[in-house]
């Protein structure tokens, strides 16, 4: 999940589908437009945090039909068989592990529909599946699903590693990108806040991604700065952060080694922030369940998008 870019587009033609509902029942048709860069079937992902662009179109069976009126897409993560991570024994028929509302939004819209987005996968091996939901003025529901699967070699170490690139999108004012330190998870801003609370998403978010004139910010949800009203986000996670000395980040390999960065390290001016990072710069983090970890800031751009790309090491 995701750098995340998104666009709703009026359609005037019908698009070439990557396929189409053998026997149409009554309500939307929805499904996925394919071309060279755009994702329409199930697949195997190239590696954590790997990017995915995908274009879903919806349409009315006829002018009669009912127009277009809501859109939500939900992901759900089902993980897979990890000894270190899940305990004995393990069904793998058991329920999804989350499952998170990514998008949802009122249309207003005639008889097509298409929607955009650039997704930035999970980092823990397991299994995602999207399903992108149309519903009609009738209430009649149109569905199509994008399985994504990923693997990993390493379930033996003691820490869950990855590199991602956060984006800040949307107006200067409010851009943000939250990150999910546990999981690995990028998630955009209309994911996780909305004019309701959003438990599924802010109850997984350790920090936030603030462009700044003078340089990128991470922040704790608890952060006065970020201006979260209690009201659309009323439980926050108290994750704390601290700068470390600069060594060398492969070094920390071990639990103990992630465990004593944070206990040595100094906390910031503001301890629910940092000061501007620039490459090279480390932070180590513990989550409200006393995982500990370490932030590495491997690359900064301001050009375009604002976007920072960060390694990451947390204990399992």
């Amino acid at each position: 999940m995701p750098t995340s870019r998104f666009s709703v587009l009026l359609l005037l033609p019908v698009l070439a589908l990557a396929a189409c509902r053998p026997d149409l029942e009554p309500g939307p048709i929805v499904d996925l437009v394919g071309s060279a860069r755009l994702v329409t079937n199930d697949r195997r992902l190239s590696g954590p945090a790997d990017t995915l662009a995908v274009r879903m179109y919806a349409r009315r069976q006829g002018d009669a039909e009912p127009a277009l009126q809501r859109l939500r897409i939900t992901v759900n993560y089902r993980p897979t068989f990890d000894p270190v991570t899940y305990e004995l024994p393990y069904n793998p028929d058991d329920p999804p592990l989350s499952s998170l509302l990514y998008a949802d939004s009122l249309l207003n819209a005639g008889r097509d529909v298409a929607f955009q987005s650039v997704l930035q996968a999970r980092t823990t091996a397991g299994l995602e599946t999207w399903e992108y939901e149309v519903t009609d003025a009738e209430g009649r529901i149109g569905r199509r699903n994008l399985r994504l699967r990923l693997l990993r070699a390493d379930s033996a170490l003691v820490y869950h590693s990855y590199t991602l690139s956060l984006q800040a999108l949307g107006p200067i004012t409010t851009r943000r990108s939250f990150l999910a330190l546990r999981q690995g998870l990028a998630l955009p801003r209309f994911t996780v806040l909305a004019q309701e609370p959003r438990p599924g998403a802010q109850q997984l978010i350790d920090l936030v991604y603030v462009p700044t004139a003078t340089g990128p910010v991470l922040a704790t949800p608890t952060d006065a700065g970020l201006n979260l009203p209690a009201s659309r986000w009323p439980q926050k996670r108290a994750t704390e952060i601290r700068s470390i000395a600069q060594t060398t980040f492969n070094d920390l390999a071990t639990a103990a080694a992630l465990t004593t960065a944070f206990n040595t390290g100094t906390p910031f001016t503001t301890p629910t922030r940092t000061s501007p990072l620039r490459p090279g710069q480390m932070l180590a983090f513990r989550t409200p369940e006393g995982k500990s970890g370490a932030l590495r800031v491997e690359a900064v751009s301001a050009a375009g998008v604002p976007t920072l790309t960060v390694q990451v090491r947390v204990t399992k």
